[in-house]
């Protein structure tokens, strides 16, 4: 995305304010990210701080516009992030902010003040009111939940094909599943009050992304960056419970390649840490008042299932296959839940 096209179409100066970090601006960017561009059609030099909200205004220098904060993020070095419809940059001065830069039109669009101030859902508190595709979002800490290749493990787009689950990516989940194991029960209390108040407001998490999980290992902290609204004609199909947490969590699609990539004491650490989580979401679930049916779980999948294809890989200890459909990963996950011991003697012969 070229963000130069997503400013104004005039040079303005920085309105007395200097800005002391040299910001490096690719002007070579092809616009292949997004359909239309954006023209802000007004002279920001006008714009007021005011129209910001209170706690932006107290965090900036003086005499800062939106102007301002619109041109750091010309910087793609300050980019903390792009997804299939958005890019993500960091906001100096505003450590607990970003910038989101929408390519398209939001289908999914999560209104201003929709969700308590408390609360930190990674929601616009700020959105530019002539071209809605810019928004201020609170920030969310930690890291994403999953190996950092786990799109394309799943599928590689310029193989077509899917990826097998290497060792160092199961030696890295196991440390990373093992280190939310330990986190206090206060940690998923509050995740899973976030998901009731997400599910509440008509809000469906997807749970079978981990890397829409954000992990602050510091704070200790769970935080949710993806979900989205529920079909109005198909709401029973999207519905929110305590297993879409524990699932997420555990990468349900790809959790036996990692098992079977480690030795036997790791396995035994990591299913013990999984059935820590699980019970630790449980007790956090019914405090928050959120279900616990795990056929709320399996009606999504099934109705994901449809339109998501799972592509399976061979499976070198067996001779056979690991399936990756996510119906049928569903099923063998919550087999394990119930009776480990069992899952683990069998997969073990």
């Amino acid at each position: 995305m070229n963000i130069n096209r997503i400013t104004s179409n005039y040079n303005y100066p920085q309105n007395g304010y200097k800005n002391t970090k040299k910001q490096t601006v690719q002007k070579n960017n092809v616009q292949k990210f997004h359909s239309v561009p954006i023209y802000f059609g007004r002279d920001l030099v006008k714009e007021k701080q005011s129209e910001l909200p209170k706690e932006l205004q107290e965090k900036l220098p003086p005499n800062c516009t939106i102007y301002d904060i619109i041109q750091w993020a010309k910087n793609d070095n300050i980019m903390l992030g792009e997804g299939a419809n958005s890019r993500v940059y960091k906001l100096p001065f505003l450590d607990d902010y970003v910038l989101k830069v929408l390519k398209n039109d939001d289908k999914n669009k999560i209104n201003l003040n929709e969700f308590p101030p408390e609360v930190n859902l990674g929601q616009p508190i700020w959105q530019d009111p002539k071209n809605p595709r810019l928004l201020i979002l609170k920030r969310i800490s930690g890291k994403e939940h999953s190996i950092p290749s786990w799109s394309g493990t799943i599928y590689n787009p310029e193989t077509k094909f899917p990826e097998p689950v290497t060792k160092a990516q199961a030696k890295l989940f196991y440390s990373q599943l093992t280190q939310i194991a330990k986190m206090p029960q206060a940690t998923f209390d509050k995740l899973a009050k976030e998901v009731k108040i997400l599910d509440e407001k008509g809000y469906k998490l997807d749970s079978i992304n981990p890397n829409n999980l954000m992990v602050d290992t510091n704070k200790e902290e769970i935080h949710i960056i993806d979900y989205f609204k529920k079909p109005e004609d198909q709401e029973e199909k999207y519905q929110n419970c305590a297993m879409d947490l524990t699932a997420v969590t555990a990468d349900f699609t790809l959790f036996p390649e990692y098992y079977d990539k480690l030795n036997s004491k790791e396995q035994s650490q990591l299913m013990d840490s999984l059935l820590t989580i699980n019970q630790k979401i449980h007790n956090a679930c019914e405090k928050a008042g959120l279900s616990c049916d795990k056929n709320k779980f399996k009606t999504y999948i099934r109705t994901t299932s449809r339109w998501f294809t799972a592509h399976s890989v061979p499976n070198p200890k067996t001779g056979g296959i690991y399936f990756r459909y996510y119906d049928v990963r569903m099923e063998d996950f919550l087999k394990m839940l119930n009776d480990p011991d069992k899952w683990k003697s069998e997969r073990n012969q």
